[in-house]
């Protein structure tokens, strides 16, 4: 395969019963059907908020279920809760929500080869889990899964950023900015790994933002929410407050990428509907 199109949709942040933004998800599975990509990546936060609602559960995954191409999962702190070190929600993960993930949704990670590429997808919400076997049975896989694909370059997706400045940079005191990305520790292996094993560009979701740059050799891309953008505009942002999905284009010799969905998706600001009598 010469080329192979692949699709990250992030944060699309569906429930029963709550349609503020379902418009845009509609509009999102009415282009990939015309559009036909190789695969579609739904990178974290699937569900509208609660990762023990069952009918949020229920309604996300009938509505993904209208997309006539295949999709890989990957779950975010919406879903299966919030990292145990860095995390910020009341709800964290553990195996009980990663079991329901999985009996929706089929998968928690995943590693194949396409174009010359190997694709790699990790659950962001285990790093930093305080001593879980699950995310020690996780870097044992994906130091394996790296290692697989020798010689190759490799794309990494998970949830949340790796980091917000540098990777250099200290976990937060401010809890709002810690949860925004993986904690120091854990980013630090995974960067020993990505650079040890050839890994050219990282794919996160999480923050309602856009953002693309380069650094030591890796490419690193935020993908919007199709939902929503998060906070006032008076809040500091790192990238594009938008709305939007990632359309990608791999082939053995590079890759290509354009965010597509601003101009045909409405912009909802969720900030203000904390301001409304039903807001959440």
């Amino acid at each position: 395969m010469d080329e192979f199109r692949l699709v990250q949709v992030a944060d699309i942040h569906l429930g029963a019963g709550k349609e503020h933004h379902l418009d845009n998800w509609l509009k999102v599975a009415e282009w990939i059907a015309r559009e036909r990509p190789a695969l579609v990546v739904v990178n974290g936060d699937l569900i509208m908020g609660d990762p023990d609602d069952d009918a949020d559960y229920a309604f996300a995954r009938a509505q993904i279920t209208r997309l006539p191409v295949p999709c890989r999962y990957l779950p975010g702190n919406h879903d299966i809760g919030d990292n145990v070190l860095s995390g910020k929600m009341e709800k964290r993960v553990n195996d009980a929500r990663r079991a329901r993930f999985v009996s929706h949704f089929g998968e928690e990670r995943w590693a194949f080869e396409a174009a010359g590429w190997g694709f790699v997808g990790i659950n962001a919400q285990l790093l930093g889990s305080n001593g879980q076997v699950a995310e020690a049975d996780q870097w044992a896989w994906l130091e394996k899964a790296l290692g697989s694909f020798s010689g190759r370059r490799i794309a990494l997706f998970l949830h949340k950023p790796l980091f917000l400045d540098h990777p250099s940079e200290p976990d937060s005191d401010d809890a709002n900015l810690r949860q925004s990305c993986i904690d120091a520790v854990s980013r630090s292996r995974l960067l020993v790994l990505c650079k040890q094993h050839g890994v050219r560009l990282i794919s996160s979701g999480h923050k309602h933002q856009t953002r693309t740059f380069s650094l030591d050799g890796i490419y690193y891309i935020w993908a919007p929410s199709t939902a929503c953008v998060n906070s006032p505009p008076t809040t500091l942002h790192w990238g594009a407050r938008e709305v939007g999905f990632v359309d990608y284009r791999f082939r053995p010799d590079g890759f290509d990428h354009r965010i597509v969905g601003a101009d045909f998706l409405f912009r909802h600001e969720s900030y203000m509907r904390k301001y409304g009598v039903a807001g959440e």
